[in-house]
């Protein structure tokens, strides 16, 4: 028994020694390497941030419209506008905070300092919009208030080209001092001077919010994800060829060995 185990382990070892049984082992360990690196989803990954950043898109351009609600004083209702810009503020910190998590796990993902540069200026934005939307309501009740103030005028013609003034005031439209408010008591004019200044900075600031570094930011990082996706679906459908290949020459090689070991 003893020999015949030594005749085998022999036979075991001249056969591990020859080229044919590490071709076979090389190209299973190839198969294998193709296996795992075809189930790791990487594009379900991507297409997943795609759609999170087209999400916050919508979200902002929904908080957008409500703000421009209360920028015209169709709703004075502030609350909405919290609640939705908070959910804005929330979803960029979860974006950046999931991208942290996948760069730890080495998938490839925007830069750092990209992520983080967008996430400063969500909340910048949103701090700005509820910082607005505080102050373009405190405006508008002191426009009722001066427009009541201006309903007891007696010149007809005054009292008039004021309220076509403040009309285009509460439209966002930036309105400069005119020369009727001469003829309405210090205090009044005082008061609309003011109140004609503070809706000149908030038209401005307005105006910043069409031109705010988030939107452009978010495009970038939308940008990134979209090739890495393709560029990840293009290899990936190279490797069913490449499967087959080795496949292939895993067969023809078991083959020939099999016919090496009967010679």
């Amino acid at each position: 028994m003893d020999e015949k185990n030594k005749t085998i382990a022999s036979t075991f070892n001249t056969k591990v020694r020859t080229s044919w049984v590490w071709l076979v082992l090389a190209i299973t360990v190839g198969l294998t390497a193709l296996f795992y690196f075809s189930q790791k989803p990487q594009v379900i990954v991507y297409a997943s941030y795609t759609k999170a950043l087209a999400d916050y898109r919508l979200q902002e351009a929904h908080v957008m419209r409500l703000m421009d609600r209360v920028r015209v004083g169709l709703d004075g209702d502030t609350v909405a506008v919290q609640a939705q810009s908070m959910t804005l503020r929330e979803m960029a910190v979860s974006f950046s905070r999931d991208v942290d998590r996948l760069r730890n796990e080495g998938v490839r993902v925007p830069s750092h300092e990209m992520v983080n540069r967008f996430e400063k200026e969500v909340l910048g934005k949103v701090a700005s919009l509820r910082r607005y939307a505080h102050r373009r309501t405190e405006w508008f009740e002191k426009c009722k208030s001066l427009e009541r103030g201006v309903a007891d005028l007696q010149n007809l013609e005054v009292r008039n080209s004021i309220r076509n003034s403040l009309q285009n005031a509460r439209s966002g439209s930036i309105v400069y001092v005119v020369h009727d408010m001469e003829s309405l008591p210090d205090s009044t004019r005082e008061s609309m001077a003011k109140l004609y200044d503070e809706n000149e900075e908030l038209a401005l600031a307005w105006r910043s919010f069409d031109n705010d570094m988030a939107a452009a930011y978010s495009e970038d990082l939308a940008r990134f994800f979209q090739e890495e996706s393709l560029d990840e679906m293009s290899l990936k459908s190279r490797i069913p060829m490449a499967f087959y290949f080795l496949s292939l020459v895993l067969l023809l090689s078991t083959f020939f060995f099999a016919l090496y070991s009967r010679r």
